[in-house]
């Protein structure tokens, strides 16, 4: 990154902000109530710890908080409340927590569902925004805002296929931190007013990021036409008994599409094996979509879902994706994975770039599976309960 160039464009964020502030401030969240977000922010977290301290925290009061704390509309309040008040208390306690690094309450209330810190209904916009309040000189917050500007700049990191949400939020704060020395700000959450500027177009010149855009959408559309073989069509069954008596193995409970569910392979019947009726895990409209999702494995006896997999074969990649986006919008999924043939992985990488999987954070939580491998992962599982 050109410091320079960087410290002209901060030039003219200093000189437009004042303007922007008064035009565009509450609309875009700059200004809430009439403080600075950063300033109504730590307000808002810190009257609810001292609620929790106090043993004074209600339900509404967690209700509250949900509804008010972040930008853009509020998608899993229903699921949030549903983790009761405890849990929500030792959220706080724990995000509150300096001792504890970035990346471990990433991983432990994002990545990893079966941890005792995990809370439904919390993504990594909630967590990061919690921590730049909390902490403004050590951690920036991460959104789509945050992603644009970076690559505005030229300055986003290298992500690595399959790399985790908390080891790549480490590479954007050390990113950020550094173009917060370099324009000589005070904060991480100042920083954070200059990029959205920038991603908006408030300041600076983001046509270049549409021109990426139009170029990936074409190489989308010439990836779509492959062809799938015989074989990947009959192998689809094959696949999905895998995912069954793998998840049946890690002992959750599964749930197959409705529209396989009365399937036979290998001498075994789907209705044997899985769930009988979708668990209500989220509002009837999203289950509706849900349901024809090809495996979905469910901690066992409740229902939270772990993971949801989709199995790609003769259709574009992009369908898969759609149902679990459109699950993703409603419901936070934590980790869901498409089941494809060795041939369809730059498909799938390049599919899974759109910017709509991005905006919905599928993309954060979306990883890909070849045949072969998880054959040599129902074997592996196989052996393993064998000599247990």
């Amino acid at each position: 990154m050109d410091a320079l160039f960087l410290k002209t464009l901060y030039s003219e964020y200093q000189q437009k902000i004042g303007n922007i502030l008064k035009e565009y401030g509450i609309k875009e969240g700059f200004i809430i109530k009439g403080e600075l977000w950063w300033d109504y922010y730590k307000k808002l977290i810190d009257t609810t710890l001292n609620k929790i301290n106090e043993n004074t925290l209600t339900l509404q009061d967690a209700t509250c908080f949900y509804k008010e704390f972040g930008f853009g509309p509020k998608l899993y309040g229903n699921s949030f409340v549903e983790n009761g008040l405890d849990p929500i208390k030792r959220l706080f306690k724990y995000l509150a927590d300096d001792s504890i690094s970035a990346k471990e309450k990433i991983m432990e209330l994002v990545e990893e569902p079966e941890s005792e810190n995990y809370v439904k209904g919390v993504g990594i916009n909630f967590i990061t925004l919690f921590l730049t309040t909390c902490y403004p000189t050590k951690y920036v917050q991460w959104n789509i805002q945050t992603n644009g500007a970076l690559k505005l700049l030229g300055v986003y990191p290298q992500k690595k296929y399959g790399e985790k949400k908390s080891d790549f939020y480490i590479k954007i704060n050390r990113v950020c931190l550094e173009l917060q020395r370099t324009v000589g700000l005070d904060s991480l959450t100042r920083l954070d007013n200059f990029l959205y500027c920038l991603n908006k177009g408030y300041i600076g010149n983001p046509k270049k990021l549409e021109k990426e855009y139009a170029k990936e959408t074409k190489k989308i559309e010439q990836l779509d036409d492959i062809v799938p073989s015989a074989q990947e069509v009959n192998q689809h069954d094959e696949m999905m008994y895998y995912l069954v008596k793998i998840g049946i193995y890690k002992n959750h409970d599964v749930f197959v599409a409705v529209d396989n569910k009365n399937k036979e392979v290998n001498g075994e019947k789907f209705p044997d094996l899985c769930l009988k009726e979708l668990p209500s895990f989220t509002q009837p409209t999203t289950l509706a979509t849900a349901k024809y999702i090809d495996v979905i494995w469910f901690k066992k006896g409740t229902s939270h879902p772990v993971r949801f997999f989709e199995i790609e074969h003769s259709t574009s990649v992009y369908s898969g994706l759609l149902r679990l986006n459109d699950v993703k919008i409603d419901y936070p999924i934590n980790k869901a994975t498409v089941v494809i043939p060795q041939k369809r992985k730059d498909l799938f990488e390049t599919q899974i770039e759109r910017r709509t999987f991005k905006y919905s954070e599928l993309f954060d939580i979306c990883d890909y599976l070849t045949y072969e491998d998880l054959k040599k992962w129902y074997e592996a599982v196989k052996v393993d309960v064998q000599y247990a």
